[in-house]
């Protein structure tokens, strides 16, 4: 049954009903904090306490080793999907070779639907020196919210993303972003 006017809100049955409302809501005891809550952490996030943490992965390189991403935890971590088809992925490939150089990072770059062959033909060509993952699965590229190329994703030390990318970086803007989460230089 729909109210026929503002005032009909205002009833003194209708203000009783919802101040009880809102009393009920703030009426909850607070949960008891976990033991883990007392303990200082091991390591600094460079994002909040309540940010999403990387889902782990491992996949195969174009060499033929494998990597898992919770072996990397304790160091920043470049996540890039990418794909020699896509414009925009071949013309940040340089940058992404410089990042690798320059700061304290591991770059992966996760080839999105290509034959080893064709990546590692790129990465040769290109003198691309960081690893070249292939054949993300559905669960990986859900969770990383890959629905077009390219995507990077930062991960902090503590395993926490710290930043999310869509399409080509812009060197400037992504650079500052890197000093402003204090990811070091070499």
């Amino acid at each position: 049954m729909a109210f026929k006017s503002w005032k009909a809100l205002r009833s003194p049955i209708t203000l009783w009903l919802a101040s009880g409302v809102l009393a009920l809501s703030a009426c909850t005891s607070p949960s008891p904090p976990s033991p883990a809550a007392d303990k200082a952490p091991t390591t600094t996030s460079a994002v909040d306490a309540n940010a999403e943490m990387a889902h782990d992965f491992t996949l195969q390189t174009v060499d033929g080793d494998t990597v898992t991403l919770s072996d990397l935890r304790g160091q920043w971590v470049l996540l890039n999907f990418w794909a020699t088809w896509c414009a925009p992925c071949v013309r940040e490939m340089p940058y992404l070779a410089e990042v690798a150089q320059e700061r304290e990072i591991a770059v992966l770059g996760v080839n999105f639907n290509e034959t080893a062959d064709t990546a590692a033909a790129y990465a040769r060509e290109q003198a691309i020196d960081f690893p070249i993952l292939l054949a993300p699965d559905d669960i990986t590229l859900l969770m990383y919210e890959v629905r077009g190329l390219p995507r990077t994703i930062v991960i902090s030390p503590d395993g926490a993303i710290a930043g999310r990318f869509v399409g080509e970086l812009n060197p400037s803007q992504f650079g500052a972003w890197l000093d402003s989460h204090q990811v070091p230089r070499r």
